[in-house]
């Protein structure tokens, strides 16, 4: 029976005793009911005030349990050190009530924390009847997840991210790694890492590899070149200028899903990147991207870049990006259970190129799949490991239209002049609701699979693509619209305890 209730039934079996006696005058019987009656209408105070104090107990010994929890490796003695900690600044000594018998029980048998302690609240009126104090007792249990966690972040490292917001991204991409590596065992955390601009990176050990068409056998390899040529072949016949890891994308279907890649099915192989020298038979600035003599003469344009033997033991002016114009961003990171591995990779991130959403989200399925390119991942059936996408941006899907045959900048969905995207147009608007498309598409895609999405907007001020990024994520409260730096570190804050996976089981 608690206090409060032994006070109540102390009063009433006062009060019933006073009501049984009849002796005396009515003047006595006020005089001896009076003090009672002020009691019990002045103890609700104290009552109340020890009701306040248990759930400013609760709150504080709640925030113990899970500090203590989500650190897997500590000793009993640091844990009781770390609740005392959160406790006193969780409940400090200005409130009411003094916090007694805090105690830290860690179980690892169940995995399980349970921190307990009391209150002991002064009293003012019941003092007056011999109760001089009240103590509240609570008691909060933690069960640390078990499952394991394959995360991987999706992260917008196109120009407009430059300066100040690219520094902001780092620090909150490290904040989350710092949080999720604090709380795990080695064993049950992976992260990986998809910057993406215009397209994405895997990164050159991955040079010639047959899932990237190595014979090329995909009837999108040659689409630029006449006569048909082999990629790879172009960048070993160029004199200085080699493959810097970039992708394109398939075609779709196969552009967000994650198709395993095979040599009975060419359309299922992915490409290496590569940028082709633009006609510079127009005196006009409609080309962006010619890097070489085309080699040939007469007007039609189109014929002059696709030309191949132009690039025979070419040798381009260090001016130019060349067949590598548009592949800005870092290489992709596959799952680690190694901070330092994923940290670099967050440290190194740059801001340069356009924006292709669908391109790194796609990219992100693919890091968390089990299948090639990258195959770290479990199987998305494993039922005992959680599955999770950080995707950010910080505007609109963007890729240059131009009012030349190609009708596009080089990216990689190709020109749009070829239709990968399923369009052939220049209006930067019809490609921008392309992308979009594909955008969702990537995002119905991944979280078919069960991965669990979670979707950022920095200082983006398009209420569309804000709209956009939060239907891509599994739930709407799992968008986050971030207009500040402050903001954009909440963010990465709150899903980092989300992805804890901790629960308070009573």
């Amino acid at each position: 029976m608690g206090p409060e209730r032994q006070m109540l039934r102390f009063l009433i079996d006062r009060i019933s005793r006073l009501a049984r006696d009849r002796r005396g005058n009515i003047a006595m019987l006020f005089s001896l009911l009076l003090v009672p009656i002020t009691v019990l209408s002045g103890g609700a105070v104290d009552i109340n005030q020890a009701l306040n104090a248990r759930a400013r107990l609760s709150r504080a010994l709640d925030a113990a349990a899970l500090a203590v929890g989500v650190r897997t490796s500590i000793s009993e003695s640091e844990a009781a050190d770390l609740a005392l900690d959160f406790v006193s600044a969780n409940y400090p000594d200005r409130e009411i009530g003094a916090i007694e018998n805090l105690s830290v029980t860690l179980d690892s048998d169940n995995d399980r924390v349970t921190v307990r302690a009391e209150s002991r609240v002064e009293t003012i009126i019941l003092g007056l009847i011999g109760i001089e104090h009240i103590t509240v007792h609570w008691e909060s249990e933690v069960q640390r997840a078990r499952s394991s966690l394959e995360l991987v972040m999706v992260l917008d490292n196109t120009g407009s991210m430059g300066g100040s917001k690219i520094a902001s991204l780092r620090e909150a991409g490290l904040l989350l790694t710092d949080i999720l590596f604090d709380g795990a065992d080695a064993d049950r955390l992976k992260i990986g890492l998809v910057p993406f601009s215009a397209t994405v990176n895997v990164g050159t050990s991955y040079e010639r590899a047959w899932w990237l068409d190595a014979n090329a056998q995909s009837p999108l390899h040659s689409e630029n070149f006449s006569p048909a040529a082999n990629r790879w072949d172009l960048y070993d016949t160029i004199q200085n200028r080699e493959w810097e890891g970039c992708v394109e994308a398939r075609a779709i279907p196969h552009d967000v899903e994650d198709t395993t890649p095979t040599t009975a099915d060419p359309d299922t192989l992915f490409l290496p990147y590569f940028a082709p020298d633009e006609s510079n038979y127009a005196a006009s600035a409609s080309y962006s991207n010619s890097y070489l003599n085309d080699g040939m003469g007469g007007s039609n344009e189109r014929a002059r870049m696709r030309n191949t033997p132009k690039y025979t033991n070419a040798w381009i002016s260090s001016s130019s990006r060349g067949p590598d114009r548009g592949c800005t961003a870092r290489p992709i990171t596959p799952l680690t259970d190694h901070r330092g591995t994923i940290d670099d990779a967050i440290e190194d991130m740059i801001a340069n190129g356009t924006t292709n959403i669908p391109i790194g989200i796609s990219w992100g399925v693919r890091v968390l799949s089990p299948g090639l390119p990258f195959t770290e991942g479990v199987g998305f059936d494993e039922d005992d490991t959680i599955k999770a996408m950080v995707v950010l941006t910080d505007g609109e899907n963007y890729l240059d239209g131009r009012n030349n045959p190609n009708y596009s900048e080089y990216s990689g969905y190709g020109y749009m002049r070829d239709g990968r995207l399923g369009i052939q147009s220049s209006s930067d608007a019809t490609i921008r609701n392309a992308l979009n498309d594909r955008t969702e598409a990537a995002c119905d895609y991944a979280k078919s699979l069960g991965i669990r999405v979670y979707t950022i907007t920095f200082q983006v001020s398009s209420s569309s693509t804000r709209e956009l990024m939060r239907d891509c994520a599994t739930h709407p409260t799992l968008y986050y619209d971030s207009p500040s730096d402050a903001a954009l570190r909440s963010a990465f804050e709150m899903i980092a305890g989300d992805l804890t996976n901790l629960r308070l089981s009573r």
